[in-house]
């Protein structure tokens, strides 16, 4: 396979085997990116069902669109060969990080285990259950964020199986044979019962469980015994002193997840989340975090201006509890530095090359505390009425420094009273006109995307998927928002999940029973609801 063109794809090279086919790196010549294909073995696709099942793949994963989640882009079929093409994803398996290095940090452990929990919530809202959530079917970015694989056993109602107790550890839903991969089943799915979003839920439990001990709960010797301990016995509780304060809040999570009877866990995976982030708040800030003896204060300098960075220094110097975590001359160095060195505050200029302060701070979320350091007071107002940590007007004296300080100290320990986010929307200057360019976070990277390259937005509950010249860039941020920072004669609301540019309309198309549908200038077809058809009318 290694240098043909199949479709419009070059196979590269071999990424990896599995139970379904081959994988390869390709290239899509039409699209010019590089992309995954999983090339399914012939012996299956003779199989009737096996083929209608492959199909639910795509339209299971095509119907999701979160960053924890593995993008499907096309299902083909060609000279008899059923093939999928997928986002390449660079990194590993979660499988592999675990057996090459055991258990993680807890504070990875429970992070990891959020954003699996956000892309279940993602997925479960769409009523899409994927039934097989295990190590193997995570990967791990080089950006350091999970993605979701194989939604190949996802389902959208429940189904019947019979419980084939032969069956080794790793199995699949072929010719009847048990669904998942035994040591993570819920006990409704080793039993061969039906199945909701409640065994996705056990299965993150089973997970989170090996995250944190590096070994997986109900592992046995083989598959009987394995299953058998699914069904009947109890998860081991994770030691208490890996966990120190947080313990309790962490095990009360892993007990609900766990309860062998599915209407004992969480009912959906936004009320585990809502656990989950309480427990990492915990794990961070808990009791036995604030008797330990507290570090040096690690501190991030971002400033355009060497002189600004070297005062900032000389006070940090005269400090003998602070440490310099690292200094950033812009925006984009300031978001990969916080990623990679994690300090306890960021003390952060406003006007900068590339992205201003504001939008750094956009950009780090409620992740740190952020002390503005600039020279223009105009918003320093409004950032103190929503508790900024500080705001430090240029040029800057030893006792006003040392005030700023003592303020993130003093929230040592605590939860912020409001989220830094609500900080930079009241900070920031009122816009004079649309946005013509928009940040897109994806872990340590950052995307500059000029407005007038995005062909139309569609939006994803908490998400909007940016698509541009066919690829799409996943932006945390309602359709709505988003529409209010746009040019209003360039962007128009056609439907309640889709923003278009008008620059990119081709021409319109009414299908059965009046429905229009706008199609683009690359061929994209995307509904029109009355309302919007109205909208469109009025501006064209």
């Amino acid at each position: 396979m290694i240098g043909r063109i199949v479709a419009q794809y070059r196979i590269d090279a071999e990424i990896g085997r599995g139970g379904m086919g081959v994988v390869y790196r390709a290239r899509d010549l039409r699209l010019e990116r590089d992309v995954a294909i999983k090339v399914v073995s012939p012996e299956l696709t003779r199989d009737d069902d096996f083929r209608r099942r492959l199909v639910r793949e795509a339209q299971a994963a095509a119907r999701l669109a979160h960053p924890a989640v593995c993008v499907i882009h096309a299902v083909e079929e060609v000279e008899g060969t059923a093939l999928i093409a997928m986002e390449l994803i660079r990194g590993e398996a979660l499988s592999r990080r675990l057996a090459d290095g055991g258990a993680l940090a807890p504070e990875a452990a429970l992070e990891l285990a959020v954003e699996l929990a956000e892309a279940l919530a993602e997925a479960h809202d769409c009523e899409v259950v994927h039934r097989d959530l295990k190590p193997g079917n995570v990967m791990l970015t080089d950006s350091g964020r999970a993605k979701i694989i194989d939604f190949g056993l996802a389902q959208h109602t429940p189904a019947r199986r019979p419980l084939d107790s032969g069956a080794d550890t790793p199995a699949r839903a072929l010719g009847g044979e048990l669904i998942g991969t035994a040591a993570y089943m819920s006990p409704e799915q080793a039993a061969g019962r039906p199945v909701d979003r409640r065994t996705d839920i056990f299965s993150l439990g089973t997970l989170l469980c090996e995250l944190l001990t590096g070994r997986s709960p109900f592992l046995r010797e083989n598959a009987v015994e394995t299953l058998h301990a699914v069904l009947k016995e109890p998860a081991p509780p994770v030691p208490a002193g890996l966990l120190g304060g947080a313990a309790p809040a962490v095990q009360r999570v892993l007990d609900r997840c766990l309860a062998k009877s599915a209407t004992d866990r969480y009912a959906t995976a936004r009320e585990l989340l809502v656990d989950l982030r309480a427990a990492r708040r915990e794990l961070g800030h808990g009791p036995a975090a604030a008797a330990a003896a507290p570090g040096p204060l690690r501190v991030l300098i971002v400033d355009d201006e060497a002189p600004a960075r070297a005062l900032l220094r000389e006070y940090l110097e005269a400090s003998p509890d602070c440490q310099l975590a690292g200094e950033c001359r812009n925006g984009f160095e300031a978001v990969k530095a916080v990623a990679a060195e994690q300090p306890d505050v960021v003390l952060l200029d406003v006007q900068m090359p590339k992205l201003n302060g504001f939008e750094v701070a956009e950009l780090l979320g409620d992740d740190v505390p952020v002390i503005f350091v600039t020279a223009y007071d105009e918003h320093a107002v409004k950032a103190f009425e929503v508790n900024a940590v500080d705001y430090l007007l240029k040029p800057v004296s030893a006792e006003r420094f040392a005030a700023a300080l003592e303020r993130v100290r003093a929230r040592a320990g605590r939860q912020p009273a409001a989220p830094i986010a609500q900080v930079v929307a009241a900070a920031r200057p009122e816009p004079r006109r649309a946005l013509d360019r928009i940040l897109v976070r994806d872990g340590a990277a950052v995307h500059v995307l000029p407005v007038d390259q995005i062909d139309y937005a569609q939006g994803r509950d908490d998400y909007v998927g940016l698509h541009t010249g066919g690829r799409e860039l996943l932006k945390q941020q309602r359709l709505a928002e988003l529409e209010e920072s746009l040019d209003p004669s360039r962007f128009v609301r056609i439907h309640r999940s889709y923003l278009l540019n008008v620059d990119r309309l081709s021409r319109l198309e009414t299908e059965e029973r009046d429905r229009r549908v706008a199609v683009l200038t690359d061929g994209t077809r995307l509904p029109i609801s009355r309302s919007g058809y109205a909208r469109l009318r009025e501006l064209l």
